[in-house]
């Protein structure tokens, strides 16, 4: 028997009727780029997120590559991110001449562990790309805390989680919106010197 870790036909399936006529229309209108449905979907994106903008990318993979190139990071400089994550996080770190360092996971969530992250750090480390999965938050509140420590970037991969609330231990919850010190992907926020969450 065969067990698949995403079923897409049966997704599609489910909302067919809805995603079909929403094709038919982009084809009809012709409109590919930044056409109607684009600024619908970033409208709603936005009061969904309760965020000013929404940048739409045609897929995650260009969202981490452009929120990575407004970092101004080096070749040879190191971003450490999860072992367990699609191939696009490492695969764009090293696109860029960037040094993918990967670390453990909770075996419970498969979310990053933080001690590992202090673990990995050394002089050449740049940023953290925590990847949110499952509908789950990773320890933002423990990353940011490490970040903070070294001065480093972080880009959160939301992919997965996108709208999934931390509740961090002041009582404060937010919505996972993918943020980076000065950028976010996908969603930008352009912010000066302070890390965003």
């Amino acid at each position: 028997m065969e067990i698949k870790m995403v079923d897409l036909k049966s997704q599609y399936e489910a909302i067919k009727t809805e995603v079909d006529k929403g094709i038919k229309e982009v084809i009809d209108t012709t409109s590919f780029i930044k056409g109607e449905a684009v600024h619908a979907f970033q409208r709603e994106l936005e009061l969904y997120l309760n965020v000013k903008h929404v940048i739409p990318c045609a897929n995650g993979t260009d969202a981490l590559q452009i929120a990575m190139m407004g970092l101004g990071l080096k070749p040879g400089d190191e971003v450490i991110t999860s072992s367990f994550t699609y191939v696009a996080t490492a695969e764009v770190i090293a696109l860029l001449g960037l040094t993918p360092v990967l670390v453990e996971v909770h075996e419970d969530t498969f979310l990053i562990d933080p001690a590992s992250i202090e673990a990995a750090i050394t002089t050449k480390t740049k940023a953290i790309v925590p990847i949110h999965l499952f509908g789950q938050c990773a320890n933002m509140e423990a990353i940011l805390s490490i970040a903070d420590k070294h001065n480093l970037f972080v880009i959160e991969d939301t992919a997965q989680a996108i709208g999934a609330e931390y509740r961090f231990s002041n009582g404060e919850v937010k919505k996972s919106r993918l943020y980076g010190k000065c950028w976010m992907y996908l969603l930008f926020s352009i912010k000066e010197s302070r890390m965003l969450w």
